[in-house]
């Protein structure tokens, strides 16, 4: 047997075979004429194929029909059409709930500050020193939000661009890492338009917020990219080592746009044991096992210090409207309604009929009894997990093309899954559509390749999923035009949830629809009976007071300064002071003034409530309804607010009427005088009585 006839494993499979069949006598013919040395050579020749080559030649893919290709094309450019209009919208209709994040982050539009950057969590407020935080901790992220400011400010449509752009990439990328995993030109293709015109991705990309999770997948899916050939070993053990440290990089920084990618060192330290099992030798692989090692060791190193950095995982004061199961006290009805949530995730992913931007209380009931029916969701949605499971294990094997894709995609749906799960900790939404962005890539990736792996010619259902998608997506993507169309859509067919109600109420508080603010209020009131939300309530008691109806007013607002609300979303300082406010026209006047104070003790610089406080306890010195010496302190507050604004006319006319109404005439003309000369077109005639400054939040 000659050594240059043996070239491959191949080869020497071939051998071994014929080897195997040759018969015993044949053995003692040949025994005196075996070359020693050339098994010597054809020995070294197999260690370094071992070593240095690929094991397994590269599966031949058969080409696609001219017309397969030209659908898949056809696909992914339609699936392109929908988000076109979303390149020209922009701030002009108002921030959707995003501007906490980013109009008034700090970080995005004041000096850069490091410290800061890293001190303060996605939505710029203190992770340590602060009464709440989120504990999402995404400073590139918010670095991106900064370069949109910088190029347009909050003009444009910068931001919006960004984020359609970004996820045209990570639909464009997730079709090369299919392609680059065995999938057919055609098939990668339309794994890239199923991924790019799934209408669940409306929210992450429209809703600038979301831009976390399509930064953390477009850098987890060039990361994927780049640990293929390692993986797979179709490169040489020294160019694995070289890649390994700008894979482990692109990983953290995918952490550090959002916390999920952490997660993503196990995809690659899993996709070692994967190709390990596949090829028995490599398990023994010295530079297999040296990867493997240090992506355990560096991920487990990642996540602690990520972990220990934030404090812990636990959002501190949890709001129990966003996430009503985290609080309730029955583990039982926690776990059961946690199980509906994976359900219900499950549905969106495969069936997203009907989208909404929010899901909190109480659009989905407790499960408080297990004889629910709704259960039956989840336990559908974990039978079809386990069937995609025991699939993807079925068809792998080294010789066929993309058999590690299906596999690979159930871990990208896995880890991507279990973070927003409230399974290893508690998340601060019921549900959240954009937390499905990665989790798809992943469900797609797998179910495309196990078409191509099982039936290709069933590629016409891929078809038709991707064209349902298109359509859904052209009708989803007008609706998130602005804040007000939106707010009005989802209000309009979200109807049991007590925040979409309220925001809904907003939009008409706005356009100055009292009587259907005041109707939308009270049905977000009604849906939470226990009176949690303090906003509903507080923004129905402007309206009442407003209308003139005191009694309902105070009534609601009492309700509202005892309930819960977001620092992000209001101060609490407004809340006590319209509270004040209602109190002095039910004839409570020390208790107006008392309340009045609680405000400027939150907020000492809060000159609406020194000017009313001042009109409170000047008026009711002067009626006899308060001690004399309110007066006093109601001249003081109204100096302290002229000095903190001393171009408001409002506050020097107040000073006048109640310093004349109190007999104080010499001062009242010589404040008269001061006004008038600083502004003569505003002084036109003494004041008669102290005026109220009261306004919509």
């Amino acid at each position: 047997m000659n050594h240059a006839d043996v070239g491959t494993l191949e080869d020497l499979c071939a051998h071994v075979g014929a080897i195997n069949k040759a018969s015993a006598e044949l053995w003692h013919e040949a025994a005196g004429e075996v070359d020693l040395e050339g098994l010597r050579r054809i020995a070294q020749q197999l260690v370094k194929l071992s070593n240095d080559g690929p094991k397994k030649p590269s599966p031949q893919v058969p080409p696609p029909s001219w017309l397969q290709l030209a659908v898949a094309v056809l696909l992914t450019l339609a699936a392109a059409a929908p988000w076109l209009p979303a390149l020209r919208y922009d701030f002009s209709g108002g921030f959707f709930m995003d501007d906490a994040m980013i109009k008034k982050n700090p970080n995005v539009y004041e000096e850069l500050n490091w410290q800061r950057l890293f001190r303060t969590d996605y939505w710029g407020l203190d992770m340590f020193e602060g009464d709440w935080t989120h504990k999402s901790f995404r400073p590139l992220t918010v670095l991106t939000f900064r370069w949109n400011h910088a190029v347009g400010s909050f003009e444009g449509s910068g931001f919006h661009i960004v984020n359609v752009l970004l996820n045209l990439a990570c639909s464009m990328l997730l079709g090369l890492l299919g392609h680059a995993l065995g999938l057919s030109p055609d098939f990668a293709l339309i794994l890239a338009a199923l991924f790019l015109a799934h209408p669940i991705h409306t929210e992450s990309v429209l809703y600038i917020v979301g831009r976390a999770d399509l930064l953390c997948l477009l850098l987890l899916l060039v990361a994927t990219l780049l640990y293929t050939p390692c993986a797979k070993e179709l490169k040489s053990q020294s160019y694995g080592l070289l890649l390994l440290p700008l894979c482990v990089l692109l990983i953290v920084a995918a952490g550090l746009c959002k916390e999920t990618g952490f997660c993503f060192f196990g995809l690659l330290a899993g996709w070692e044991i994967l190709a390990g099992l596949l090829e028995r030798r490599s398990l023994r692989n010295a530079a297999r096992l040296a990867r493997f090692t240090a992506l355990m060791l560096l991920g487990s190193l990642a996540c602690a210090v990520r972990v220990w950095y934030t404090g812990g995982t636990a959002i501190d004061n949890m709001d129990p409207h966003s996430n009503p199961i985290a609080v309730h006290d029955d583990r039982w009805v926690r776990l059961k309604t946690y199980a509906l949530l994976h359900g219900i995730y499950m549905k969106l992913l495969i069936f997203p009929n009907f989208l909404s931007y929010d899901y909190s209380y109480d659009a989905i009931p407790l499960v408080l009894d297990a004889a629910d029916c709704r259960l039956m969701l989840p336990l559908a949605s974990y039978l079809g997990f386990c069937i995609l499971l025991v699939l993807s294990l079925s068809v792998l094997n080294p010789r066929k093309a993309a058999s590690e894709a299906p596999i690979i995609g159930m871990a990208i749906l896995l880890l991507s899954f279990v973070p927003m799960s409230n399974v290893l900790f508690p998340v601060g939404t019921m549900i959240g559509e954009r937390l499905l962005y990665i989790p798809s890539a992943g469900l797609l990736l797998t179910v495309v390749s196990l078409f191509f792996s099982w039936w290709r010619r069933g590629a016409f259902l891929l078809w038709i999923a991707c064209s349902l998608g298109i359509w859904r997506c052209a009708l989803r993507v007008p609706e998130w035009k602005n804040s007000t169309s939106i707010t009005t859509a989802d209000g309009l067919t979200q109807r049991n949830s007590a925040r979409v109600q309220f925001n809904l109420a907003n939009v008409y508080l706005q356009a100055k629809k009292y009587d259907l603010a005041l109707e939308t209020y009270q049905r977000s009131i009604n849906i939470d009976p226990t009176d949690h939300d303090a906003l509903p309530l507080y923004h129905a008691g402007q309206i009442l007071f407003f209308k003139g109806q005191h009694e309902d007013a105070a009534r609601y607002l009492e309700k509202a300064v005892n309930g819960f609300f977001s620092p992000l979303t209001i101060q609490e300082e407004e809340i006590w002071h319209d509270y004040a406010l209602s109190l002095w026209f039910v004839q409570k006047p020390e208790a107006s003034v008392l309340h009045f104070q609680k405000a400027l003790a939150i907020n000492p610089q809060f000159t609406k409530a020194m000017n009313n406080m001042a009109c409170a306890a000047g008026l009711g010195a002067i009626t006899g309804v308060l001690p004399r010496d309110y007066y006093q302190h109601a001249i003081n507050a109204l100096d302290q607010a002229v000095r903190l604004e001393p171009g408001n006319v409002l506050y020097w006319r107040n000073a006048v009427a109640l310093m004349s109404a109190g007999g104080d005439e010499s001062r009242a003309v010589a404040t008269w005088q001061q006004l008038v000369a600083m502004d003569p077109q505003g002084a036109t005639n003494p004041p008669r009585d102290c005026s109220w400054e009261f306004y919509f939040r």
